[in-house]
């Protein structure tokens, strides 16, 4: 057995252990599925294009037939259960990158020098917004974000505690990237955290599965999108149910 295999194995056994959901205390983030990192024509797409053709089709196809349905699916489930959907995006509120992380700067740099454009957009750029596919309701929570955690830069922490929120059910883009950043981040607060490995996606399936095994090993739990909602319709959400 390979040192990786013995890896693979520990986090078999970790995955025994019973899913950990108490729905009236779960929210349910979608991180950064905006359109630009959607559609073909914004610039997250084009620079990675620009850089090595093709290199983003099957990312695409991921998410159009996997990703967005499965995320659409448990949006629905949350809005019947009248539980908690928090939407982040990120992007420019100075509009020229200066409160954006340096890494993110440095992709803006790389984009201006390939395309003549920064690829990080506005926050009032019509780019910047959730992708029509999973677009929020009245009343669901949308935060401007200007690193890869939001528990960094935006008030999502607080608002959580707020509601009395002890878990996580993280989707969106990208597993190796924001989604995995978010849910490092949850965990490190004490939050339960779950990270839905067929409602998020990486440019590369390699990368993808590397950091569901990396959340798996370290920071919480990876599910399907069945098993999520086979768990959280299966428990009580109301105080009424609980307490009978």
């Amino acid at each position: 057995m390979t040192d990786h295999e013995k890896v693979l194995e520990i986090i078999r056994l970790k995955d025994q252990a019973p899913i950990e959901v108490d729905p009236r205390k779960t929210a349910l983030l979608i991180i950064d599925v905006q359109r630009y990192f959607v559609s073909p024509d914004c610039p997250f797409v084009r620079l990675i294009e620009k850089l090595v053709p093709g290199a983003t089709a099957d990312y695409r196809k991921r998410v159009s037939r996997e990703v967005l349905p499965n995320i659409r699916r448990l949006q629905e489930l949350f809005r019947t259960l009248k539980l908690p959907i928090v939407y982040t995006g990120t992007g420019t509120s100075m509009g020229d990158g200066r409160d954006l992380a340096g890494w993110l700067r440095d992709f803006d740099v790389l984009s201006q020098h390939l395309l003549g454009t920064r690829v990080w957009p506005s926050v009032d750029d019509p780019s910047w917004q959730i992708d029509d596919g999973v677009a929020p309701a009245a009343g669901e929570l949308v935060l401007k974000k200007t690193t890869a955690d939001p528990m960094n830069s935006t008030v999502l922490d607080h608002t959580l505690r707020n509601m009395n929120i002890e878990g996580v059910i993280v989707t969106g883009l990208t597993t190796d990237v924001c989604v995995s950043a978010t849910a490092r981040g949850a965990a490190d607060r004490g939050y339960r955290t779950i990270v839905v490995e067929d409602a998020c996606t990486a440019l590369s399936e390699e990368l993808h599965r590397a950091s569901l095994q990396i959340i798996s090993l370290a920071f919480g739990r990876v599910c399907t999108t069945e098993q999520v909602a086979t768990t959280v319709s299966e428990r009580p959400t109301s105080m009424e149910v609980d307490a009978s």
